[in-house]
């Protein structure tokens, strides 16, 4: 999953800042139009960046591999539970430190972390040091999210609010394909080159790549510095008084009350979290492996293919799902993802199997495109039967538990099969016909247990005197 499904969009921006009024007790005049759309397209530009620095290991698996001699478990390990373990943890904490400071440097500070992070990883001369580097990258990008939401808040009205916040959360996708894209030309650059020796030592084709992707936030630095602004916080009528913030022991027992509807719906949007991150970490490899791709030939033809299905899914999924419930189909988010994944499982155990990368590449063009649609509509569930003062720390457990079970399941499950159960990397066409198949079924059950008492949770709260 691309972050699509595990951005903060929800976290709560400080309505009650002391810079919400200006001095004479007026609200403070919105940037122009222009300006705004101005931070929107540097801020997304950051995302970009971010998911590149994120994303490029997936391509650079079998020379790290092949040098540091490690199994598909350590790698797998690398891609997904080192990043998201402080990722998903620390972004609750840094929303508040954003909602209480300046965010422009809250990014800035970020940035500087994971782009030095991914340096780092260049001078890794095995397991620890990348699991370190991994560490650093999620926390650095556990700032962008909120402090990127909170700012382009007090950018805009409310009415063009949803546009602008679109743009800046399908940028992640873009980021996605282009880490494959331009990784691998970078990669095949570097290994027609060689090794290169410095006075530091000698650094292989894929630690040169990372000081490469490395010096892409240079040029983005500079372009926070001198083009963004930090806005003056607008105030927010619909926000609760501090006095009404429900407490962690109000929220723990709100959900407790309802488990049969919330714990499935986190688990079971998770699974599918976990799925799309599995099919993401492992198909450079998948390419590479089974069908003789280099790098350059991954990033030439994935590359694009994700830059295209990913936002594709999540929109398509988000307009649906609107124009259903408009209709009257009260439990259309939960169905349309369920109809969703139903289409792409098949196309996930397919895929891996076939003959040919060509083919292989269109049937995953599938798996990508229907298996994000639950990111655009399956998350918008929860404000649906959430009441208003508990919905941001709601979705905050949520991507927590997508974060975690996401990104380090998914990777896993694929890597454990190769090498414990198959113990042969070339049979990763079967891990991966097997991981992603069963993580859908396994969350097409537990959406399908939620339903009925969703159902009940959408009429009592639309109907409170009963």
């Amino acid at each position: 999953m691309s972050d699509a499904a595990a951005r903060p969009s929800a976290l709560p921006t400080s309505a009650s800042a002391p810079d919400a009024l200006d001095q004479g007790g007026k609200t403070p005049p919105l940037p122009s139009l222009q300006r705004a759309w101005s931070v929107v397209a540097i801020l997304s530009l950051a995302a970009i960046v971010s998911y590149i620095d994120r994303q490029v290991l997936n391509l650079l698996v079998e020379p790290i591999k092949a040098d540091l001699g490690l199994s598909d478990v350590e790698i797998s390990v690398l891609q997904g539970f080192s990043f998201a373990l402080l990722y998903a943890v620390l972004a609750i904490p840094l929303a508040w430190v954003a909602d209480r400071s300046n965010r422009k440097w809250v990014i800035l500070g970020g940035l500087v972390c994971w782009s030095g992070a991914t340096f780092m990883s260049g001078f890794a001369s095995g397991f620890a040091i990348l699991f370190v580097a991994r560490m650093l990258i999620g926390i650095g990008e556990a700032t962008l999210s909120p402090a990127g939401f909170s700012m382009i808040a007090d950018y805009f009205r409310k009415a063009r609010l949803p546009a602008a916040l679109s743009v800046f959360t399908g940028s992640g996708f873009i980021g996605s394909g282009l880490a494959l894209v331009i990784g691998g030309a970078l990669y095949a650059a570097l290994e027609a080159a060689g090794p290169v020796t410095t006075a530091l030592g000698t650094f292989q084709p894929w630690q040169m790549t990372f000081f490469g992707i490395a010096m892409l936030s240079v040029p983005l630095f500079v372009l926070i510095v001198l083009f963004v602004r930090e806005p003056a916080r607008q105030p927010d009528a619909l926000a609760p008084a501090a006095g009404e913030e429900p407490s962690p022991f109000e929220i723990l027992g709100f959900l407790t009350a309802h488990a049969r509807v919330y714990f499935p719906l986190f688990f079971g949007f998770s699974c599918f979290a976990a799925a799309q991150f599995g099919v993401g970490a492992w198909a450079p490899s998948f390419f590479i492996r089974s069908h003789g791709w280099t790098q350059l030939e991954v990033g030439q033809a994935l590359g694009p293919v994700v830059m295209a299905t990913g936002p594709l899914g999540v929109i398509a999924g988000g307009f649906l799902a609107e124009r259903l419930l408009l209709r009257g189909v009260r439990d259309a988010t939960l169905k349309l993802s369920m109809a969703a994944i139903v289409v792409a499982l098949p196309f996930a155990a397919a895929f891996p199997l076939v003959e040919g990368g060509g083919l292989a590449l269109a049937l995953l063009a599938a798996v990508l495109a229907f298996g994000t649609v639950p990111f655009g509509a399956g998350v918008a569930t929860f404000p649906l039967i959430t009441p208003n003062r508990m919905r941001a720390q709601v979705i905050a457990v949520y991507l927590l538990v997508a974060n975690l079970l996401g990104y380090s399941a998914g990777p896993i499950l694929v890597a454990w099969l190769t090498d414990a159960v198959f113990a042969d990397p070339a049979a990763i066409n079967l891990s991966l016909a097997i991981a992603a198949p069963a993580v859908m079924a396994a969350g097409l059950v537990l959406i399908a247990a939620a339903l009925g008492p969703y159902r009940l949770m959408l009429e009592a709260a639309e109907n409170p005197e009963n």
